[in-house]
């Protein structure tokens, strides 16, 4: 007999729960990463710049390099995770900025899920079920 075994513990991914919340994650590993929806202004009111373009930033953060990354129009993102979602500015006053894009924790999107977040930085230590 042995003294312990794993519990088998649903799990989700906050999109998964919450698809229609136009957010990002505000973990340390997610970054809001997972953004996608349509703020198109940094935090200092700057029109962001097309991903697709190279004017007046040239850049290797495209569609084609990051396809994954949701690189569509000028939407604010965070292709290669730095602290949050930022966009190139549409003017030549600065190269980049960030974006203030709302963020969540999946415990506020969905109280009533009782499982653990399949994610590998939380290894469902937040599972609160019975």
């Amino acid at each position: 007999s042995s003294r312990w075994e794993y519990c088998d513990v649903p799990t989700y991914s906050c999109s998964e729960l919450a698809p229609e919340y136009k957010c990002g994650t505000a973990s340390a590993s997610v970054k809001q990463a997972d953004y996608r929806g349509t703020i198109s202004v940094t935090a200092d009111g700057k029109t962001c710049q097309a991903w697709s373009s190279q004017t007046p930033h040239s850049h290797s953060r495209t569609p084609g390099n990051y396809p994954s990354s949701g690189l569509d129009a000028n939407y604010c993102r965070n292709p290669d995770g730095v602290l949050g979602a930022w966009c190139y500015v549409a003017d030549s006053s600065s190269r980049w900025e960030y974006c203030d894009v709302p963020t969540y924790s999946c415990s506020e999107l969905a109280p009533e899920y009782k499982c653990g977040t399949a994610s590998a930085s939380v290894k469902q230590a937040d599972y609160r079920g019975t």
